[in-house]
């Protein structure tokens, strides 16, 4: 469910051009008043004779979270004989580039996914159908039925109820902390370790080849066996701990950079220094080269602690091995942030009901997790449905997905983190312009913090971001 933003709005200029070329076709009429993608109108006609009703469907998926969409996909139509959903998958490079051309040609998917960014700017500009009257002619709450960071909402819409949520959490190497006596972290996300139980921790655990640690005398950094922890220096990993100190990308009225605050400056340098200062997890330079994959690292017992997405417990569950998960260590106070991809429909899928049917079934977890069960193949995500964690039969089979490991004390943990109420939407889906903004300049600007040759103070009030700052969608 990681998603680089880097190229998120390559198509956002592009789609207010497409949507004024694409407003006096299909996108503005019925799915009945023109023909569907890779449909001629003959193939409409025939389909009115009796043949199976379609629904378009476009994703991004690959490799094994492919097999899963597919998986589903399977299992609907079997149960659903009278449809045929259409699938295709693209790319993620060229997806956006795909889309936008559909638009301009007037000829949207019934139902297509959207990266977490793009959602209400496209909702905005009339590209996303309003999903708000068809969950009331259905009787449904999206509210009553997902979490709330699975819906990408206003007060007057509904532009996605989206699928497989990913949060933050702590992985961790049971045996490790068990050796070095340190009592394994509670899974009560309103009870994390403060961020200095978490470094006094790392510091316990970080070894040179001679058995020293940190504050030793003979530590030697340069030779360094196992590591306390990695630095976590992707954004989705620093916002999380920002919001633990009071502070997000943006202040909170959406006017300047958070980030910049002496709070935000502190959660930026504290993380630095875990390499540079304190030397219990490897350099910036190092953890891009031969310490990469920190999943691997954590469970050959090089690193004991790794904050992370929920995306990597597949990492884990795949291979038996019996992580740790557990909040994120807190500055302040517990916080933490959760977000999806989006999942979309088009204006001219209005009123094409096997298209909602479809788009329903797909975005309920429960259907996912039967198709887990019954074809053998992983969880795409996390469960966003709120009938998952009913702490009975639903949750068991949730937990039951995950065969080579007992996943109990895992799916506990995030439960927690995704319903606690300190846990809150992800400023990649909350914040406009979010890619010029952390991708194009904040993250380059912090490169040379991780790599300890300047201060986050001295890199972040640099920053002039006065231009490019434009508040909140929501």
């Amino acid at each position: 469910m990681k998603k680089k933003l880097l190229v998120l709005f390559v198509g956002i200029c592009m789609v207010c051009t497409c949507l004024g070329c694409g407003s006096g076709g299909g996108s503005a009429s019925t799915a009945g008043s023109a023909a569907e993608p890779g449909q001629t109108e003959a193939s409409q006609a025939d389909r009115s004779a009796g043949e199976k009703k379609k629904v378009t469907f476009y994703m991004w998926a690959s490799d094994a979270e492919q097999e899963f969409d597919k998986a589903i996909v399977a299992q609907y139509e079997k149960e659903n004989p009278d449809i045929d959903i259409e699938e295709n998958y693209i790319p993620y490079a060229e997806y956006l580039s795909k889309i936008n051309t559909m638009a301009a040609a007037g000829s949207m998917p019934d139902i297509f996914n959207l990266p977490e960014g793009n959602v209400f700017e496209w909702g905005e500009k009339g590209a996303l159908l309003d999903l708000k009257p068809l969950y009331e002619e259905a009787g449904v709450n999206p509210s009553d039925v997902s979490v709330d960071s699975a819906i990408f909402s206003t007060d007057e819409n509904v532009w996605s109820v989206g699928y497989n949520v990913t949060t933050m959490c702590m992985y961790y190497n049971k045996e490790l902390l068990e050796q070095n006596g340190i009592a394994l972290p509670s899974t009560d996300a309103s009870k994390p370790w403060s961020w200095d139980e978490f470094v006094e921790n790392a510091k316990k655990i970080t070894k040179d080849s001679n058995g020293n640690g940190p504050g030793d005398a003979g530590f030697d950094p340069d030779n360094i066996t196992v590591y306390g922890t990695m630095m976590p220096t992707d954004w989705t990993k620093y916002i999380a701990l920002l919001h633990t100190n009071d502070v997000g990308i943006l202040n909170e009225e959406g006017t300047e950079l958070g980030i910049r605050s002496e709070a935000g400056i502190e959660v930026i340098q504290s993380i630095a220094d875990l390499g540079n200062v304190i030397h219990c997890a490897p350099s910036s330079a190092m953890a891009k080269g031969a310490f990469s994959d920190a999943s691997a690292m954590l469970m050959n017992g090089q690193v004991a602690m790794v904050i992370d997405g929920g995306w990597a417990l597949a990492n884990y569950t795949n291979e038996g091995f019996d992580v740790g998960v557990a909040p994120i260590p807190a500055f302040k106070h517990p916080a933490d942030i959760s977000w999806t991809a989006g999942l979309c429909m088009s204006p001219a899928a209005a009123d094409k009901k096997e298209a909602f049917d479809f788009y329903q079934y797909f975005t309920n977890f429960t259907n996912s997790i039967q198709a887990a069960l019954e074809q053998g193949v992983s969880l795409g995500g996390l469960p966003h449905t709120l009938e998952v964690f009913d702490g009975g039969e639903n949750e068991q089979k949730w937990i039951s997905t995950y065969t080579k490991v007992d996943a109990a004390q895992m799916c506990e943990a995030f439960k927690n983190i995704l319903q606690a109420e300190s846990t809150m939407l992800g400023d990649n889906v909350r914040v406009k312009n979010f890619p010029v903004i952390v991708d194009n300049t904040i993250v380059p600007a912090l490169d040379n913090v991780w790599l300890g040759e300047v201060s986050a103070k001295e890199a972040l009030e640099s920053l002039d971001l006065s231009d490019s700052i434009d508040g909140y969608w929501k």
